[in-house]
């Protein structure tokens, strides 16, 4: 065979390898193209789907944030609401007429003195209405219920509002309106809440 046809058919081989070997690497980047594409469309739904499980999972946060401030502030306003009534309660009891006051002192009394040597403790505003003479009164009804009627007033505190201490040698028993009322809130607080808003605490 001549030189030349050898050249010609060595250079049409090479052509074809150059050939094959082209077509192979746009085959190959295609493949890499397509499945570089399948890849990114895959993490683009990934990261879409994530975002909205995030947006509704902050969605459900924030409605239950909201649903939570929201049954924060009626607590709230309805805890107002019965303490409102409890110191209204107060204010009532404080500002009975003398006549009422010295009735429920009396029936308080009564029913609270053991020995009948007591000693009274009443609040400054109560030195007008809980007098000797309305102590005397009460010392005559012991007597006649068989006790010693020697109740004494011992005087005065200013952290009492309405009501009495109690006093003996080894005991106290607090009787004020306040203290009074801090003992029945337990008590009465799921009636008060079902008298104001028709339900139960």
């Amino acid at each position: 065979m001549a030189l030349t046809g050898i050249l010609d058919k060595i250079g049409k081989s090479a052509e074809e390898k150059v050939r094959a070997i082209e077509e192979e690497s746009r085959l190959k980047r295609q493949g890499i193209v397509s499945k570089a594409e399948s890849q990114a469309q895959e993490i683009r739904e990934r990261i879409l789907r994530e975002a909205s499980q995030k947006a509704e999972q902050e969605r459900r946060q924030a409605s239950v944030s909201a649903e939570l401030e929201h049954r924060k502030e009626v607590l709230k306003e309805r805890r107002k609401l019965m303490d409102d009534c409890f110191q209204a309660a107060l204010e009532e009891l404080l500002h009975l007429p003398t006549e009422e006051y010295h009735a429920f002192v009396r029936k308080m009394l009564l029913k609270l003195v053991v020995s009948g040597e007591e000693r009274i403790l009443i609040s400054p505003e109560d030195q007008k209405r809980i007098d000797r003479k309305s102590v005397d009164a009460v010392n005559d009804e012991l007597r006649r219920a068989g006790k010693k009627g020697q109740l004494q007033l011992e005087g005065t505190s200013p952290s009492l509002r309405g009501g009495f201490v109690l006093r003996t040698e080894d005991t106290e028993v607090d009787c004020s309106f306040g203290s009074l009322l801090d003992q029945l809130k337990d008590e009465l607080q799921a009636e008060v809440a079902g008298i104001l808003f028709g339900d139960k605490e």
